[in-house]
């Protein structure tokens, strides 16, 4: 990590409890646009300090919910608040979403409130987050700046379980450079 994005995640460390009541109105909506389910197997990507990944593995009370941050600093804040609110279906990992290598066919919901806008390379990140995906999985995500603080989601758009649908990730051949 270069020295500006060290410095980033210092200062995000020291002000997080700030940041997250700065997002609170944000993050509210964020969360009940997400539609997690008791039994959802939950990823976040971009997880920071975990605030919608605690969120998430609330919401998935039988489920899980991993955070994935590229800061180990985040994570460790991220895994300290966890603790102190005794969430045991939680964990984090310090990885690149754009390649790590997630459990095939795994997750059930991919969230993220401010992650995937940082990617490098969105189509080999979406499609490796979508290699990781259930059928029918759904993923959740502010959309970009022109649709003005909207949700975006993907899904096949049928009813699961009484839930709100968020279209699901389409397979990886699907996604398109457009």
């Amino acid at each position: 990590m270069g020295n500006a994005a060290q410095a980033a995640g210092e200062y995000r460390i020291r002000h997080a409890v700030l940041f997250d009541a700065e997002v609170r109105l944000h993050n509210e909506r964020f969360r009940a646009a997400t539609g997690i389910g008791p039994r959802d197997r939950v990823l976040d990507i971009g997880c920071g300090t975990g605030q919608s990944t605690r969120d998430a593995a609330r919401a998935a009370s039988a489920g899980t919910a991993l955070g994935v941050d590229l800061s180990a600093g985040l994570l460790e804040l991220a895994r300290r608040l966890s603790d102190q609110e005794g969430l045991h279906n939680v964990t984090y990992r310090q990885a690149d979403a754009q390649v790590h290598r997630f459990p095939p066919r795994h997750f059930d919901l991919c969230i993220s409130r401010f992650g995937v806008m940082f990617f490098a390379d969105p189509i080999a990140a979406f499609t490796n987050i979508g290699n990781a995906m259930r059928p029918r999985a759904r993923l959740a995500r502010p959309a970009g700046p022109r649709h003005r603080g909207a949700l975006h989601s993907r899904s096949s758009g049928q009813p699961s379980a009484g839930r709100p649908t968020a279209p699901v990730i389409p397979p990886p051949c699907a996604l398109s450079a457009h």
